[in-house]
């Protein structure tokens, strides 16, 4: 899609039909020609006043324009009108323009998946050659009903990744700001009383207290510190190399790597049925598959596996080669026998997976929380220590004079 001046329009077509929507050209002139070769008269043509991008389109409402999109087709309204009707009672406007922009798309004579591939930076490959596949093969209804489910899927993963993992963060949060305080205030203080009455400090107020000190001279560095480790940490993750370092790593946690292992599965197994139910080739559905999964490694794995299948191997001999499956979603891929069975039983596999998945993920949330718990005790403790160690030999030094 053109990028420039967003321009809203009110225009006849052949017919005399009266149509409203919006084009992004360089100039008006521009966009009275764009109109013009798509077959529209322009009645009124004016530049948008409305922003394009005042917030983000999230997963969420992706799934819930699909869904829609999945009723259109099977009610056999038309996919344009219908998409205008979306748009208008949208309270997103960068979602309700994108949605005006696909229909208009279509209304001009565009095939469906050229109008959502302008936008394939907010709908993903996976996405676009999934709706390529069911246009070709006529299953456009069944295509974006699986889609839908496959991005409520993803959320309702996502939702028990955040909350197994937001407790604790809050909570080591608050206690690692109350033990900076102690750290950096009052230990420090406590030190100096010690000292000055002759107490000698054991070796755990010595480096509570270096730490102190430490911090306080040298809390620019510090901050600098922590703001150049967050960076590097991004710029790591957003690599290739990166990302499949910090796989490998978390593969190797126990139930954390299984829990990533249950997601990828899942993952593969649902894009894979929603791929081949809708016409794609296996060597192809298996790598658009792969892709889906966002591991890297899983990736590679599945690219390799296409170029086998390429090759003329069988799929339960490519499927047996995975080191990243479970061996029960190599069996049950292997004995796939044609692309209906395959597509069901790839189905099943992700259904099984998934639940897999819920309860691994409430088993690491039951797992960090004891965890969490018994690292902090000892953080605790060891600040605990440092206070009162110096205090006990102040008493004694205190009785004994």
């Amino acid at each position: 899609m053109a990028s420039g001046t967003t321009f809203r329009y009110v225009a006849l077509d052949e017919t005399g039909r009266k149509s409203r929507g919006a084009i992004e050209a360089h100039s008006e002139h521009a966009a009275y020609r764009e109109l013009i070769a798509r077959g529209k008269t322009p009645v009124q043509l004016e530049e948008s006043t409305r922003r394009r991008r005042v917030g983000s389109i999230s997963q969420a409402e992706i799934s819930t324009l699909t869904r829609e999109l999945s009723v259109l087709v099977k009610a056999k309204i038309p996919i344009a009108t219908g998409l205008v009707s979306v748009a208008e009672n949208e309270t997103n406007q960068t979602l309700s323009a994108m949605v005006i922009d696909i229909a208009t798309g279509i209304e001009a004579g565009r095939k469906i998946t050229e109008a959502f591939g302008d936008y394939s930076h907010v709908f993903g490959d996976v996405y676009i050659e999934t709706l390529r596949a069911a246009e070709e093969s006529g299953s456009l209804a069944e295509a974006t009903e699986h889609l839908a489910e496959m991005l409520d899927q993803n959320l309702v993963m996502q939702k028990q990744l955040k909350r197994a993992l937001s407790y604790p963060l809050i909570v080591i949060g608050f206690v690692l700001v109350a033990l900076s305080v102690i750290v950096i205030f009052v230990v420090p203080k406590f030190a100096v009383i010690f000292e000055q009455n002759g107490v000698t400090l054991p070796i755990t107020t010595r480096v509570v207290q270096f730490i102190g000190d430490g911090i306080k001279a040298y809390w620019y560095l510090c901050i600098m510190g922590v703001i150049g480790g967050a960076g590097a940490f991004v710029m790591s993750w957003r690599s290739p190399n990166g990302r499949r370092y910090f796989e490998r790593v978390l593969l190797r946690i126990p139930c954390i790597g299984q829990m990533l292992v249950a997601m990828t599965a899942a993952r593969f197994a649902r894009v894979l049925s929603i791929a081949i139910g809708s016409g794609l080739g296996l060597t192809e559905s298996v790598a658009m598959a792969g892709r889906a999964t966002g591991r890297p490694i899983f990736r590679d794995e599945t690219a390799l596996m296409s170029d086998r299948l390429r090759g003329g191997a069988r799929l339960a001999d490519v499927m047996k080669s995975s080191r990243y499956l479970p061996s029960f979603a190599r069996r049950m891929l292997g004995a796939g026998k044609d692309s209906e069975e395959l597509a069901r039983s790839s189905k099943i596999i992700a259904d099984h997976y998934d639940r897999e998945a819920d309860h691994l993920s409430k088993s690491v949330n039951t797992l960090i929380e004891p965890i969490m718990t018994i690292s902090l005790a000892g953080i605790v403790l060891l600040v605990a220590l440092s206070v009162f160690l110096p205090m006990w030999q102040l008493i004694k030094v205190s009785s004994t004079g």
